[in-house]
Formats: C-alpha cells, structure tokens, sequence
C-alpha cells in the first residue's frame, strides 16, 4: 500500500511541478509576453547592443535626467497617482508641467487595460515645483502652448496609447529640439507594443527629419530613453 501511494505522489501527472507546467503551457498571457520578450530582444541586438542598460524606472529617469543640456520646459505626459512625477520633481529645480485627464484611458489600449483603466476618484494633489495640467491632452496641451513658448528639455511619455502619444507629437511638434530627452514609459516588451508609443515615436522621426540615439533602456520591464539629433 505505502509503495503504491509513494509511486502516486511522485507520478508526473499528479506533481505539483508537472500541473504548474501544464497551465503555463496553456496560458496564453504568458505565450504573449514571451513574444513581445523575443521581439524586444531582437530589437535591443539590432540597435542598442552599444548601451549600458539599467533594472529599473527610477535609474532610466535618472540616467535620461543627466543628459538634459537644453534650457526649456520639463513635461510629464500621464501622471496618475503621481510616483515618477514626484521622482522627477525632487531631481530637478526647473517647474514640471504635469498632464493628465486623471479620468483614465479614454480608449482601450490591450487585454487587461481597457478603457477607464486608471481612472482615479479625485485629482491627486501635488506640492514643491509642479503645475498640473488637468484634461485630455488635446484640451490641454493648446492652451498650454500658447502660454508658454519654451522649447522642451526633458519629457517624460508615460501615456500608453499610440492615440496619445500621437497628439504630443503632433500639437507640440516645434517644442522638440535637437538635445530633447524624452523617456518612455511604455515603448516595448509587451504585448503590441510595435503599435502604441514606439510607432507614435517613429511616425515623428519620418516626419520631422529628426535623428535620435538610445540612452538606456530597462532591461526588467518597458522603459527607454532618447535624446533628440
């Protein structure tokens, strides 16, 4: 009897390790991020085997910080509850303009992010250097323009969408100068991510005449920074 039972529990069918491995088998999320992983890689060896990368949001945003030399405006494009706006804010003595509709994606971006994700109760509130910009940036951004004829020093893009990050692009073409850092938030490593702020991004490269160079990138999740040429 002990036998049989001892030949049970150390069956493959029946072990923990062998369920585990056959729901990741079926786990279609997981196949997903394993593409987007393989097609980030690819990507990285094609055009940025040059660069030092780093583990994390924080060490990209400092990184990209230290390369700013244009004197201009500072930008935060999707601030949400506020974590890499007070980052940004505690590191730099320049006002940071911060956007953001604080009602959420107004569009479905992917699978687990549909639209209102991010939605928040109230407007967060924010003290030290910082001037809230409250409204979808197409509301926002040309009264801001016009206020305001400053070239951008460093913009922080953490807006998901190809939709919006399109809109910066496009209403605030002339602010962006060759020495412009710009970090992305969302530029690759998940699911579609060819389609969202990366193409928004490039859509500006062809159309501007613009060159730009990688200043690093996280090798742990989805955030690169550029500088503008």
């Amino acid at each position: 009897m002990m036998n049989k039972l001892l030949k049970k529990l150390l069956s493959p069918i029946s072990s923990a390790n062998y369920q585990q491995e056959l729901r990741n088998a079926r786990n279609i999320q997981l196949r997903l991020q394993q593409r987007a992983l393989d097609s980030t890689c690819d990507y990285i060896e094609n055009n940025m085997s040059d660069l030092l990368s780093v583990s994390s949001r924080e060490e990209v945003l400092n990184t990209a910080l230290k390369k700013v030399t244009v004197d201009g405006t500072f930008c935060e494009f999707g601030v949400y509850q506020g974590y890499t706006l007070n980052h940004i804010k505690n590191r730099i003595s320049d006002t940071l303009h911060g956007f953001d509709s604080f009602k959420g994606l107004p569009e479905f971006w992917r699978d687990g992010f549909g639209q209102k994700a991010f939605e928040l109760p109230n407007s967060p509130k924010f003290s030290g250097n910082v001037k809230i910009h409250e409204g979808y940036f197409e509301d926002s951004l040309p009264s801001f323009l016009e206020n305001h004829s400053d070239v951008f020093a460093f913009v922080h893009i953490d807006c998901d969408l190809y939709s919006a990050t399109k809109t910066i692009f496009s209403l605030c073409k002339e602010r962006f100068v060759p020495g412009t850092v710009i970090c992305f938030d969302e530029y690759f490593n998940f699911p579609g991510w060819q389609n969202d702020e990366f193409k928004a991004f490039q859509e500006f490269i062809s159309e501007t005449g613009f060159s730009y160079d990688y200043i690093t990138f996280n090798t742990m999740h989805t955030q690169v920074a550029i500088v503008l040429k």
